[in-house]
C-alpha cells in the first residue's frame, strides 16, 4: 500500500530533492515550509508519517509536532526530525516526541530505512511497537510478548528500553542516551544511567535482560535473538543395491 509523508524544510533545494527522492521510493509527498502549513497541510491529508526540519520560517518544530501528537488521527503518526545542530536530538525526542533524529547532513538512503522501519514498527491504533517476538505498549509502560504482558516498567525503564529497541540493531553511545533520558538536558550523569540501565535489566529478568548489551567505545544496544530455524537434513548417500 502506498504510504504518505508531509515533509517540510525552509530550504526549499532541500525540500526538492527530499521530495524527489521519496516520491521515487514510491511515497506520496506532502511539501510545506511553516509549521503553519504543516498543520494545515496534515488536518487536509492526514500523512502516514512526518519529517520535519527543526528550524522553519515561522517557528520550531515544536510548534508542529505538538499539533500532531494532540491530534486524535494523527497522533500515533512516526515524526523524523532533521537538524545540523545535534545538540537538538535531546529537545527532538523529549519535547516534540519525535521517534527517530537525524543530524544534517543525513544521507536519504538512512532517512529512509529510518522511516520505514518506524512506519513497520507503529500500528495506526495505538502506536504499539512491535519487532520480532515482543511488543512495546507505551500507554501502559509493558513490554508484551506472546500477546501478554512479559513485564510492566517504570516510565524511566521504559524509556531506555524503548530507545534501544526502536534503534537496534544500531549502538547508542552513553552520551545519547543521557541526553535524551533525564530531563533537563545535561541533568544525568553516568552513575545515574547505571543505576538505571540496572534497574531495568533487573526488572526483565534473565531472558530480556540478556538483549541489552554494552560494548566499550560503541554504547548499549538491543540484539533481537535469531528466531530457531528447522535442522538441515543431511541427504541421503547413494548406496548401490547389494
Amino acid at each position: 500500500m502506498n504510504k504518505t509523508i508531509l515533509i517540510a524544510d525552509d530550504d526549499k533545494c532541500s525540500l526538492n530533492l527530499l521530495k524527489k527522492y521519496f516520491s521515487m521510493a514510491g511515497f506520496t509527498v506532502y511539501t510545506a515550509e511553516t509549521c503553519r502549513d504543516v498543520m494545515r497541510y496534515a488536518c487536509d491529508n492526514l500523512p502516514d508519517c512526518f519529517l520535519l526540519d527543526y528550524h522553519l520560517k515561522d517557528d520550531d518544530a515544536l510548534t508542529a509536532c505538538s499539533f500532531i501528537r494532540n491530534h486524535a488521527r494523527l497522533k500515533n503518526a512516526p515524526i523524523a526530525i532533521l537538524s545540523g545542530d545535534a545538540d537538538q536530538a535531546a529537545g527532538s525526542y523529549d519535547a516534540c516526541q519525535a521517534d527517530v533524529f537525524f543530524e544534517k547532513p543525513a544521507r536519504y538512503a538512512e532517512i529512509l530505512a529510518g522511516i520505514r522501519r518506524q512506519l513497520r514498527r507503529t500500528e495506526a491504533a495505538g502506536g504499539v511497537v512491535r519487532s520480532a517476538d515482543v511488543t512495546l505498549d507505551p500507554v501502559n509502560l509493558r513490554i508484551v510478548k506472546d500477546g501478554k504482558t512479559a513485564v510492566s516498567l517504570s516510565w524511566d525503564q521504559f524509556r531506555l528500553f524503548s530507545v534501544l529497541f526502536e534503534r537496534s540493531p544500531k549502538f547508542v553511545s552513553e552520551m545519547e542516551l543521557l541526553a535524551v533520558l533525564f530531563f533537563p538536558a545535561g541533568s544525568g550523569t553516568p552513575t545515574a544511567f547505571k543505576m538505571l540501565a540496572y534497574r531495568l535489566r533487573a526488572k526483565l529478568g534473565t531472558r530480556l535482560a540478556r538483549r541489552i548489551k554494552c560494548k566499550k567505545n560503541r554504547g548499549w544496544v538491543y540484539v533481537q535473538p535469531r528466531r530457531n530455524l528447522p535442522p538441515v537434513s543431511k541427504p541421503l548417500r547413494n548406496v548401490s543395491p547389494a
